[in-house]
């Protein structure tokens, strides 16, 4: 099926807040499939996941929808205790202009990377992946990353935004993770500068914050 695509011609808050969504719960899987010839053909699928469907329908499809003119569609994964969602739309365009951004394919969790992006909308990518990868750290909020890259960005972020901040790595299996997390205290003050949507790490960050 042929859709008409529109790719973004430089970088914007939407497309800044997208890759940080893709960042923290999104795939570009490298994969193939066999043909009726027996020859085997690319995949181009640009993937996310969610146990949120409200999330998927009310930020993530629209979103995606704006940025490049196409609706992802959802198909549920597993549905046990939680349901987890994939929401995911197959485009060799999309999947080519993710990558030139700098978008990593394929297993990415100990090697993504932020893109080159002007300054000012590095916000905007933390606040993708806090509204993916964010969640109660220590005693505050904050995300746990595989790559050294992501952890520098974030604790850059918090520097820069002037939101104090707690970093904690750890080795296993001869591999450093990263924790980087606002303390309960100034936990506020992500609200006021990072511009998170996920109405879920709005309520735990409300709900946890001294009165």
């Amino acid at each position: 099926m042929l859709y008409l695509i529109k790719i973004p011609k430089r970088w914007d808050k939407d497309l800044a807040y997208l890759f940080g969504l893709l960042l923290g719960d999104g795939s570009l899987p490298e994969t193939s499939s066999k043909r009726p010839n027996g020859k085997y053909q690319k995949r181009y699928q640009i993937q996310f996941f969610s146990n949120s469907i409200l999330f998927l329908k009310k930020i993530y499809i629209p979103l995606f929808k704006k940025v490049f003119d196409l609706i992802p569609y959802i198909s549920l994964v597993k549905n046990k205790i939680n349901p987890l969602y994939n929401c995911r739309i197959e485009s060799k365009l999309v999947y080519e202009e993710m990558k030139r951004l700098g978008y990593i394919t394929g297993r990415k969790a100990k090697i993504a990377k932020i893109p080159n992006l002007p300054k000012k909308y590095w916000v905007n990518i933390l606040a993708g992946l806090l509204d993916t990868d964010g969640g109660k750290k220590g005693n505050g909020f904050g995300l746990s990353t595989a790559s050294k890259y992501l952890a520098k960005f974030c604790i850059n972020v918090f520097k820069s935004e002037k939101i104090p901040f707690r970093s904690c790595p750890w080795e296993h299996k001869n591999h450093i993770y990263h924790q980087i997390y606002v303390r309960k205290r100034d936990m506020q003050k992500i609200l006021k500068t990072i511009p998170i949507k996920n109405k879920e790490k709005i309520n735990f960050i409300k709900s946890h914050s001294p009165q």
